[in-house]
């Protein structure tokens, strides 16, 4: 039932991606830092001829690594390759207060894996020329390629692979078709394979009640990337400035070498000019009249 909601929610991402206006693509990677509050981990009583107790077992879950993404428009697709350090703790009350290690499998253990992730995010950008900022939703696997726990090697890791949800914002700052790239999100991964079993198997013996928790935290990603051709990413400019031609709408306006202010002059154009739009990129767009070509302001420009 959980995996076939997980799909539905990501075919409904994708298809935001692809009916949505002002569509762009683009193209970069980063760095991440990832970290479970709470990792996973199990909560249970244990009861034996009249001697009970309770025990709360949890995992952390610190990760550093790398994420390449492919951005279109309303939605991202990433995919990272992360180093995680683990710790893993369990408290306990009553005689089997110390038992809780043992049955959580922790010990106040630490361990090593190297994962590789996968995301998908659905996206609704806001504002436009050099600050674009967007509310994210989406999913995650995170599939454990290795780990290693008290000098041993885990032989099956994938059993360790997680599905979780993903939501929080980010923003971009434009420079042209480049711009920089900052997320903050929280994340809720579902328990994994071996928690769950070990719950079942507890609870099926009569002398332990268990029960698996989620996995939450925080994760920040920050990169780079490259726009190929379409808007920024806003969805004010896409929505309102989606015509091929445009007229101009200030008495003269100075058309450019390039994106800047900064660059050399090419020529002028009346108010009214009806201009053709070669490519939109941040504030500076790339136009043609007549034998004029070159960038222009686009908050000087108006649909016809």
């Amino acid at each position: 039932m959980k995996r076939s909601i997980l799909v539905l929610a990501l075919l409904a991402v994708m298809a935001t991606g692809a009916f949505a206006a002002g569509f762009s693509l683009a193209l970069g990677g980063g760095g991440l830092f990832d970290w479970s509050l709470i990792g996973n981990g199990m909560k249970g009583s244990i009861n034996y001829e009249g001697l009970g107790g309770n025990f709360d077992a949890s995992m952390k879950n610190l990760s550093v690594g790398g994420f390449l993404f492919f951005d279109a428009t309303y939605a991202e697709l990433d995919a990272s390759f992360a180093y995680g350090m683990i710790t893993g703790k369990a408290d306990g009350t009553g005689v089997w207060a110390d038992l809780g290690n043992i049955v959580a499998g922790l010990d106040n253990s630490k361990g090593t894996q190297l994962q590789l992730g996968f995301s998908l995010l659905g996206k609704f950008p806001i504002g436009s020329g050099s600050f674009v900022f967007f509310p994210l939703l989406g999913a995650d696997y995170n599939l454990v390629l290795s780990y290693k726990s008290g000098g041993e090697t885990q032989k099956n890791p994938g059993d360790i692979s997680q599905i979780g949800f993903l939501g929080g914002v980010g923003f971009d700052i434009n420079f042209s078709k480049l711009f920089l790239r900052t997320e903050a999100m929280f994340h809720l991964r579902l328990p994994n394979k071996i928690l769950k079993d070990a719950a079942t198997a507890m609870g099926s013996s009569g002398i332990y009640t268990t029960d698996t928790t989620f996995g939450m935290g925080p994760r920040v990603k920050l990169g780079l990337g490259y726009r190929f051709g379409g808007g920024s990413g806003s969805s004010s400019s896409s929505s309102s400035r989606s015509g091929r031609y445009m007229l101009v709408n200030t008495d003269t306006l100075n058309v450019r070498s390039g994106p800047s202010a900064d660059n050399s002059l090419v020529g002028t154009l009346p108010r009214g000019t009806r201009v053709e739009v070669l490519d939109r990129s941040g504030t500076w767009w790339k136009i043609k009249s007549g034998k004029i070509q070159g960038y222009v302001n686009s908050s000087y420009l108006k649909t016809e």
